[in-house]
Formats: structure tokens, sequence, C-alpha cells
């Protein structure tokens, strides 16, 4: 009689959990980073954090893909912004909850910092494709690029460490499954996107 391990236990989880610990979840993490990257205003963290819960080991797929895909978005907001900065300035500030002082605050960092403002901004919770529009009075496109591997990936692997722990640790004592776990995770999300949109606010 074989014991199964926490490695073993994504061959029981619903069809939805292995989807997305397999191709389909990297494809969603490559496609939600260039989204994030552009236009959309929730982090790809979302997707990682719920498959790191779920299957750990397979998480750094989603990783290099949620990076590739933001490297994609911030060369083409970097393009853009280089040959019209006006327009991609404008289309950044309509995403819900950027604001001008997030725009500020990027460029004071590029002037302080010049490439280390874009490898500590994610950190800080200002949006990445702030840092793109903003990159071309600052950094060439190569180094735009090359900075954006460890800006992205930094705050990926961390939320991969806690979210990958939490979830072995879960799986260790049985207190939870797959669809409990999501209902958690989403419960986190939405709690967090709350305080730090009201913090927006109200700023």
């Amino acid at each position: 009689m074989t014991t199964n391990g926490p490695s073993d236990a994504i061959t029981a989880q619903p069809l939805w959990a292995t989807r997305l610990a397999g191709i389909p979840g990297v494809a969603l993490a490559f496609l939600w980073g260039f989204a994030e990257g552009t236009l959309f205003f929730v982090v790809p963290d979302v997707v990682i954090s719920l498959a790191a819960l779920l299957a750990p080991r397979r998480v750094w797929q989603h990783i290099l893909a949620a990076i590739a895909g933001s490297a994609i978005a911030g060369v083409v907001l970097f393009s853009w912004s280089s040959s019209n900065p006006q327009a991609a300035h404008r289309a950044v500030a309509r995403v819900p909850f950027v604001t001008s002082r997030m725009f500020s605050h990027v460029e004071m960092g590029y002037q302080k910092q010049g490439l280390g403002a874009l490898l500590l901004g994610p950190l800080s919770g200002t949006p990445y494709k702030i840092y793109a529009v903003a990159a071309p009075r600052y950094l060439s496109k190569a180094a735009f690029l090359w900075g954006t591997i460890p800006a992205r990936g930094e705050r990926f692997l961390l939320v991969w460490a806690v979210a990958g722990l939490l979830g072995n640790l879960l799986r260790k004592f049985n207190k939870g499954s797959a669809s409990q776990l999501a209902v958690w995770h989403s419960s986190f999300w939405l709690i967090l996107y709350a305080f730090y949109w009201g913090a927006i606010a109200f700023r």
C-alpha cells in the first residue's frame, strides 16, 4: 500500500485545479501578465498564488509565463510612449485606480534612481505600466526590457514562496480541499484589494 504525498495531491484535485496547474493555467498567467502590464488593473499574483496553493512545484512555469507577458506588454507601452507619449500617458491614466500621484512618484524615482526605480517600484504597489510609459525619457528599450525581468519576478517569487508554503502546510494537516482553498484565496484578494483601492481613493 502506498501513501500519496503532497506532490501527488494534484491527481485528486477537480478538473479546474488540474487545468490551472497545467498548460491552460500557464497560458492564463501569460495573458494576465500581458493584460496587467498594459491596461488591466488586477495583478498576475492572483493566479500565481492560487496555482502555488494547489501545486507549488509547477508554479515556476506560471511565473516565467507572467514575466514574459509583462515584458511584451512593457515593450508595447515603451514603444507607444516613445512615439506618442501623450496618448500612452492618457491611456494608462484612464486605468482604474491609477492616479496622478503615482505618475509623479515614478518620475521622481527614475530621476533619482534610474533603473533602480524600475527594480524596486513593483514592491511598492505602483503599477508596472506606469514605469513602462515613463521609461523612454530615462532608459533605453534594452535596459528597460532587462530590468523588467527581475522587477516582475521578485514579487512573483515571493508570492510563490508564501502561497506554496501555506498550501503545503494545509495539505499536510488536511485542512482544505481545492475548492475551499479557492474560496479562502478569493476572500484574501478581495479584502486586500478593497483596502488597497480604498487607500488610493482617500489619498
